[in-house]
């Protein structure tokens, strides 16, 4: 909300120093900036360059990307209304003056103005709101059925007894749509209900920079030197430990590479990082009772940004592994994943990483509040079974416009991942499968 209400505080001072600029700049060199502007918003979009999670570029980007959210596009049509109809209409007064073509304009910014009013009043309803959750909602519990179908004649016979059992090979939580904490306890489930021989390594995926307890440090939050009760080898030993210490460290963190691949390097060099939301994934993760055991089983992921860089930033990462013996490799690229997202991005996550030729099933979790454990009982018709009349749905607030919002953030994201041919729809195929039930 906060983040909502100084967006909409820069646009109210910015709009004034818009129109000044309007008015004084020569129109050639306001279509040339115009057009400069649209075209570095392509060029960020397209290329997902890494300076852009840097604070001021993330601050630009996000100011000139806000008139495509619901917000931005309601402001910008009442602005234009105003400025292309109402600022120039002139009306004159007598008995025989005309003044059609201004009540033409004045005809016509009533009925854009009710389409706005539309707009809203459908983005801040909760059935409407709650019926856009639930599409999405359903999308991903046929993609989390489609995640679990594997082709028979492909699948050896260990592959296929370890796919009845439900064994993995990776479990990846994925940070993006936050929060993520639903998500690290669904994984320390699963990981506790692997055999002990067959426990699988968790990748914490998240690239966005964090300033929380500080935007530099070390990884998984460790915490940093104090001599001379903590040494630099202490430090050391909890990311990657050393050689002849027991292995209380991570499995693996890119950033770190060389400490993992040569146990006996010195310590004294350790650097710290920028840390990202990988590293408090980690810090959460390990923090729970009773897992102490499930920190040689964790690796960081500290660069992927979005659901499709985590993909690439992983199948570089799994390379990486198996090239410096860290895990076992497979030629058959058969490696079993199960990927973990929320409810509402688990179409996207799940076509796009087996558009990456990753081996993945799918699995959400999230807060009770946040999603629906029985679409057919708990939301509106026609996802639900039954036509139902709740006094809520004929009610209007803020937390439902929050949810138009990430339905709409969403749907935005599926046709950009659709344009890039990064995802491959429809989310059908008619060909022989296990159909394995998801639990």
């Amino acid at each position: 909300m906060f983040d909502l209400l100084t967006n909409i505080l820069i646009w109210i001072i910015a709009i004034p120093i818009f129109v000044i600029l309007f008015r004084a700049i020569p129109k050639d060199w306001f279509r040339l900036f115009g057009l400069v502007i649209f075209t570095a918003l392509i060029a960020i979009i397209f290329a997902n360059f890494r300076f852009v999670e840097e604070p001021i570029p993330k601050t630009v980007v996000e100011f000139l990307t806000f008139p495509f959210t619901l917000v931005g596009l309601l402001l910008l049509l009442l602005f234009f209304n105003y400025w292309l109809r109402l600022k120039k209409i002139t009306i004159k007064s007598g008995e025989k003056v005309d003044n059609k073509a201004a009540a033409e304009k004045v005809a016509t910014v009533k009925k854009e103005i009710l389409i706005v009013l539309l707009i809203f009043a459908i983005a801040t309803n909760n059935a409407t709101s709650e019926l856009f959750t639930c599409y999405l909602e359903q999308q991903g519990s046929n993609a989390i059925e489609q995640s679990y179908r594997r082709p028979v004649r492909d699948l050896t016979e260990k592959e296929l007894l370890d796919f009845r059992r439900g064994v993995y090979d990776l479990i990846v939580v994925l940070a993006e749509n936050p929060p993520y904490e639903p998500r690290l306890q669904e994984a320390i489930r699963l990981w506790n209900e692997a055999e002990i021989s067959k426990k699988p390594y968790i990748i914490l995926s998240g690239g966005r920079r964090t300033s929380y307890p500080s935007t530099k440090g070390y990884a998984c939050l460790t915490a940093p030197e104090s001599p001379p009760t903590r040494t630099k080898e202490n430090v050391r030993d909890v990311i990657a430990s050393r050689a002849g210490i027991p292995d209380m460290g991570l499995r693996y963190d890119p950033r770190y590479e060389g400490y993992f691949t040569n146990r006996a390097a010195p310590s004294d060099g350790i650097p710290q990082v920028d840390l990202t939301e990988a590293d408090q994934m980690c810090s959460a993760l390990t923090s729970f009772p009773n897992i102490s055991s499930i920190r040689p089983f964790v690796i960081i992921e500290p660069s992927g940004m979005t659901v499709r860089s985590s993909g690439d930033e992983i199948s570089k990462l799994i390379k990486s592994l198996e090239k410096n013996k860290l895990i076992a490799e497979d030629a058959r690229n058969s490696r079993r994943i199960l990927l973990i997202t929320s409810p509402i991005e688990a179409t996207r996550s799940f076509l796009s990483f087996r558009n990456q030729d990753l081996n993945a099933s799918l699995t959400t979790a999230s807060y009770p509040s946040d999603s629906h454990s029985n679409l057919g009982e708990q939301c509106p018709w026609p996802i639900g079974k039954q036509f139902r009349l709740k006094p809520q749905y004929f009610l209007f607030n803020a937390e439902a416009f929050v949810k138009s919002e990430r339905v709409w953030t969403e749907i935005k994201e599926l046709v950009f991942y659709t344009l890039r041919f990064w995802l491959r729809p429809p989310l059908t195929d008619d060909r022989p499968y296990y159909p394995k039930q998801p639990v």
